[in-house]
């Protein structure tokens, strides 16, 4: 219910990845990929946790410009990889046969 929820919430992201997937399994798509995509999520949101430490520390605005990037990258990064399909999981990875 929960998951439901929040995959109605984050429907525009999951749909731009998601389109065209057909029935079944995806081509080029591994288990692995999913837990590799939600590290790198997380990757980005600590650099962009660090980048706003440091906007904090040094009262440059122009800093917030990579703040917004890399969490927007972390929060792509963390619903395709949490409530995306096999399909969402391996288009963002630009596999061969996934839709591209």
């Amino acid at each position: 219910m929960i998951k439901a929820f929040f995959i109605k919430v984050f429907w525009p992201i999951l749909y731009f990845f998601e389109k065209g997937a057909g029935p079944g399994h995806a081509p080029g798509y591994r288990p692995s990929h999913r837990k590799i995509l939600f590290a790198v999520g997380f990757l980005f949101f600590v650099l962009s946790m660090t980048a706003l430490f440091f906007v904090l520390f040094t009262g440059t605005l122009g800093g917030l410009f990579p703040v917004v990037v890399f969490f927007v990258i972390s929060l792509v990064c963390a619903v395709v990889s949490a409530l995306g399909s096999d399909h969402a999981v391996a288009r963002i990875w630009g596999n061969p046969h996934s839709g591209e």
